[in-house]
């Protein structure tokens, strides 16, 4: 009996703090829109993009290894994963692609501190 209530307590603990770090997500989530709404659109792309490729991986294997070849859903189902794998390294690239890129400010104080300066006592 005592390892049910310590069961319950834990999953309690578990559960409040998955609520917890949803919460942080979401206030995370806002914040980033708020500053920087394309690189906060590109990082939740880029999350979603490698959890679908994952799934699909899943996905794929399991078709393979525990379907018959010979069923009519069998290609479909295999290579429509294939696909989202492929897609979604499309789509994790072009994420990283933006999220690597320097932002507009970045970019004027490396083309302020890239300008010459010209002394005038010369």
């Amino acid at each position: 009996m005592f390892g049910l209530y310590m069961l319950a307590i834990y999953l309690g603990i578990a559960i409040i703090v998955a609520g917890f770090v949803a919460l942080l997500v979401v206030i995370m989530l806002a914040v980033g829109l708020v500053t920087h709404p394309i690189r906060t659109i590109a990082l939740v792309f880029h999350k979603l993009a490698a959890l679908a490729a994952g799934l699909a991986l899943l996905l794929a294997l399991v078709v393979w290894f525990w379907t018959d070849h010979a069923k009519p859903d069998f290609v479909p189902c295999f290579w429509g994963s294939i696909g989202v794998i492929v897609a979604s390294v499309i789509i994790r690239a072009f994420a990283e692609w933006v999220l690597e890129r320097p932002t507009r400010a970045e970019r004027r104080a490396m083309s302020r501190a890239a300008a010459p300066t010209f002394d005038s006592r010369l």
